[in-house]
C-alpha cells in the first residue's frame, strides 16, 4: 500500500498544474460571459478580472458564486454549462491539492 501511495504522489502534484491552467482559462471565459451578458452580476462580484482588480474579497465572492451554483438562477444555458465545468474544476482542484498535501503525511506514518 505504501508503494502505491508513494507512486501516486508525484501524479497528484503534477496534475495540479494542468488543472490550474484549465481552471484559469474557463474562469476567464465565465467572467467574460458574465460581464457581457449579466453586467449587474459582474458589478456585484466586484468587476472581477483575472489580473487587474483581483482582490481576495472579489475572488472569494466569485468562488462562492461558483460553488453555490448561483449562476444557474440567471437562466443562461451557456453560463450554466461553463459554470458547471468551472465548479467541477474548482472542487477537483481543491481535492487534488488536499490529497497532495496529506499524502506525504500518510507516507511518513507508514
Amino acid at each position: 500500500m505504501s508503494e502505491f501511495i508513494t507512486a501516486i504522489w508525484p501524479l497528484l502534484c503534477l496534475s495540479m498544474f494542468p488543472l490550474a491552467i484549465w481552471y484559469l482559462v474557463e474562469a476567464k471565459s465565465v467572467l467574460n460571459l458574465i460581464k457581457s451578458s449579466h453586467p449587474q452580476v459582474w458589478l456585484e462580484l466586484g468587476k472581477l478580472q483575472l489580473i487587474r482588480n483581483n482582490t481576495i474579497s472579489n475572488s472569494f465572492k466569485f468562488m462562492v458564486f461558483i460553488l453555490k451554483a448561483d449562476y444557474r438562477s440567471l437562466n443562461d444555458d451557456t453560463l450554466s454549462r461553463k459554470g458547471n465545468l468551472l465548479r467541477v474544476l474548482l472542487i477537483g482542484g481543491h481535492l487534488v491539492a488536499l490529497f497532495a498535501f496529506i499524502t506525504p503525511i500518510v507516507i511518513g506514518r507508514l
